[in-house]
């Protein structure tokens, strides 16, 4: 048994055929995750090791939205 020391991408992930089927499912679309992604970047602590910031980071609309669609 052979295993991989490398992550997939987001993009590799996305082009899955399971990961699209189960994501066309749950109605969440390529752009949705990429979204979601940008907008967690954005809102990233500039210092991971500062716990203040981590832990007063506010989720956005767009994380709201994608778990009210899932539900």
């Amino acid at each position: 048994m052979s295993y991989v020391d490398q992550e997939l991408t987001v993009e590799d992930m996305l082009a899955d055929p399971i990961v699209q089927t189960l994501m066309r499912y749950d109605g969440i679309s390529a752009s949705d995750v990429r979204h979601t992604i940008e907008a967690v970047n954005q809102h990233r602590p500039e210092n991971p090791d500062d716990e203040d910031a981590a832990f007063n980071w506010k989720p956005g609309s767009t994380a709201n939205r994608l778990r009210d669609t899932a539900a």
